[in-house]
């Protein structure tokens, strides 16, 4: 039975897939895992495979033929990437507070990568002298993402004033959850990268 769930759970079934398909308790299908010492796969890979096993659909869709135009389009998300994205962890976070680059590494993670629009998510940056309402209905005009998936805003406690000059719009970080594709963009990246 340890080989089946082994089996099962390395072919992409979470835990609670092969409880339900072998009547058996998750708590138990945890500990025939643990006990065969195999590594529990993170928030983001669980959530890929279930994408794929429960619900037959990949998180995002590499476009492999590219027109020049959207040769172009990907060769801008990838530097944009390499400037302002994190490259560590397990999401694609993208942050900034020009209209026009959130939406163009957006133009790129819908085109070019195939990211699905459900697992797309803004996190809003601003002050307390900003309107909290009025950024996040601009952010979501501007990039339409729905604002039932943004996150808790951040608030940068203390400061105003000088702010709302530099960026009337706050900072959005751009994010979606996807250790493979963030793995893929970062291999981009250092395919560019020039030798010191």
């Amino acid at each position: 039975m340890e080989n089946i769930i082994a089996d099962l759970y390395e072919s992409g079934l979470s835990v609670t897939q092969i409880a339900e398909q072998q009547k058996i308790s998750p708590s138990k299908i945890r500990y025939s895992l643990q006990k065969q010492r195999i590594q529990f796969r993170n928030h983001s890979s669980a959530s890929r495979m279930l994408h794929l096993t429960k619900f037959g659909k990949a998180t995002f869709s590499i476009k492999k033929k590219l027109s020049a135009k959207e040769n172009d389009l990907k060769i801008a998300g990838i530097m944009l990437y390499w400037g302002e994205g994190t490259k560590a962890g397990n999401s694609v976070v993208f942050s900034n507070s020009d209209p026009s680059m959130i939406k163009l590494f957006l133009h790129f993670l819908r085109q070019i990568c195939g990211a699905q629009e459900d697992r797309l998510r803004l996190l809003l940056h601003m002050y307390p002298d900003q309107d909290e309402d009025k950024l996040k209905l601009f952010w979501s005009e501007t990039t339409k993402i729905p604002l039932s998936r943004f996150s808790k805003t951040f608030y940068h406690t203390g400061k105003a004033g000088s702010y709302t000059k530099r960026s009337e719009f706050g900072t959005v970080s751009l994010r979606y959850s996807d250790t493979e594709l963030l793995r893929i963009i970062n291999k981009w990246i250092n395919q560019h990268k020039m030798p010191i």
